[in-house]
């Protein structure tokens, strides 16, 4: 097992493939790398890299999401052999926060053999580690199912290796203890989800983990910058001559609008939205698609011809579209019923309330529209604009020096810029600390 602490900037696409076509170099038997990531764009951006190296991506190197893998090799090949059922499909619905809806939904879709997103790697754990209740019979069966997977499967790289959970973590040190060929990347200063599980093989592996501290994107001022908020052993070394810059303003002593309509800024970033700034991230969708899977769970009850069900579920879509902004939840609840024809439950009208209640929380909101340091995490760009708000300020100006989650933030929010970064101090930010206690502090760090 290799692990490799690679920091903002530090080329580990480019290294890993590297690393891939090394190990494919060595392959004797006919057996598979997989190679695995968290996101779409970070799989692709690997796929670019290892054909720019070699050409095109051989057979035996599969390039996949987490998800992908995990689904692909373990569950629906393994998972029935263990526990019987047999998973055919996989949905990304938004499912409800209220926990019996929520158990209820994902019970609707185990039962139709799909496994929801959110449960992925905690199945897969089941298949290659167990449960607490196995009786003999299964636990030999899954010495069976490991050694099968060992008959094809050589090694796992894993990159983003900090956004895996515990379940993941769990399934990689079965496979450590097992003697698959393990690589993997990551930077635990930019786990946003605050699982440590990175942190915790760091610890639990010592003489296996190597630190890359080269910095190919940052100028010389955002590396110093940055590396007053990390652990001395992940300070990184910038490689461009560039100075750059760091510039900052106060939000008190603009006008929002034309400021945003005057500067071009490559990424423009903020830990939370408020009333000012909202992200856009996928909550418009995600929530569009959970009120559309409620109408199609209603059009099963009228006993709708299945090939059917999806366009007039898009129609009936188009109808609550419009009519949200005029009519109250009741008013279209009751307007379903009727042009349905049915007459719906009270458990009927309690989700379809919830889904609409998440659809009029986005139609609604106004403010500025930019991005989410979450959604900026693995980008970059010449000149970027990070907003500052009271909830990372005290990590910025150190009045709080725990490496925790929040400071994970401000580390990805300070890394991202090529050339120029500006940081915008929120009206909120300048009512607690005072404009001259912060422009001294600024004059300290900057």
């Amino acid at each position: 097992m290799k692990i490799v602490v690679a920091g903002a900037g530090a080329g580990k696409t480019t290294t890993m493939a590297e690393e891939v076509l090394t190990r494919y170099g060595e392959l004797k038997d006919g057996k598979i790398i997989y190679v695995i990531t968290y996101t779409n764009a970070a799989r692709d951006h690997i796929r670019n890299k290892i054909t720019e190296q070699h050409g095109s991506i051989p057979t035996q190197i599969k390039v996949k999401t987490a998800h992908a893998f995990l689904l692909q090799e373990i569950i629906f090949p393994f998972h029935h052999l263990l526990y019987g059922q047999l998973y055919s499909g996989v949905s990304a619905i938004n499912l409800p926060d209220n926990h019996t809806y929520k158990t209820k939904k994902l019970k609707e879709l185990r039962e139709k053999n799909i496994i929801h997103v959110e449960e992925v790697t905690k199945i897969a754990r089941y298949v290659v580690n167990g449960k607490s209740t196995d009786r003999k019979v299964v636990k030999d069966r899954r010495l069976k199912v490991i050694s099968i997977i060992k008959k094809y499967l050589d090694s796992i790289f894993i990159d983003e290796a900090q956004d895996m959970d515990a379940d993941l973590s769990r399934i990689i040190k079965t496979f450590y203890i097992n003697e698959f060929y393990l690589y993997i990347v990551g930077d635990p200063k930019q786990d946003l989800r605050g699982r440590s599980e990175l942190r915790q093989l760091i610890s639990s592996y010592p003489h296996f983990v190597k630190y890359k501290k080269e910095n190919y994107r940052c100028p010389r001022s955002l590396v110093k910058l940055s590396n007053k908020y990390v652990p001395k052993e992940e300070s990184q070394e910038y490689q461009k001559e560039e100075e750059g810059s760091i510039h900052y303003l106060f939000e008190k002593d603009i006008n929002i609008s034309n400021f945003f309509d005057n500067e071009t800024f490559e990424y423009i970033y903020i830990y939370q939205k408020n009333e000012r700034f909202i992200t856009s991230d996928k909550d418009r969708d995600t929530h569009k698609n959970l009120l559309e899977y409620e109408l199609k769970c209603l059009f099963k009850k009228i006993d709708c011809a299945e090939n059917h069900v999806e366009k007039r579920a898009f129609v009936l879509l188009r109808w609550v579209q419009k009519n949200i902004i005029v009519k109250n939840n009741w008013g279209i609840v009751n307007g379903i019923s009727d042009l349905l024809s049915l007459e719906l439950s009270s458990q009927d009208k309690a989700r379809m309330i919830a889904a609409l209640d998440l659809n009029r929380e986005i139609l609604f909101k106004e403010g500025i529209i930019v991005d989410s340091i979450d959604k900026v995490k693995g980008l970059e760009g010449d000149r970027c604009l990070f907003i500052l708000t009271t909830e990372l300020a005290e990590y910025f100006f150190q009045n709080k020096t725990k490496q925790n989650k929040m400071a994970n933030y401000l580390y990805v929010a300070l890394t991202r810029a090529k050339k120029e970064l500006f940081i915008l101090i929120t009206m909120e930010v300048e009512e607690r600390y005072g404009r001259q206690w912060i422009e001294n502090k600024l004059k300290a760090l900057l």
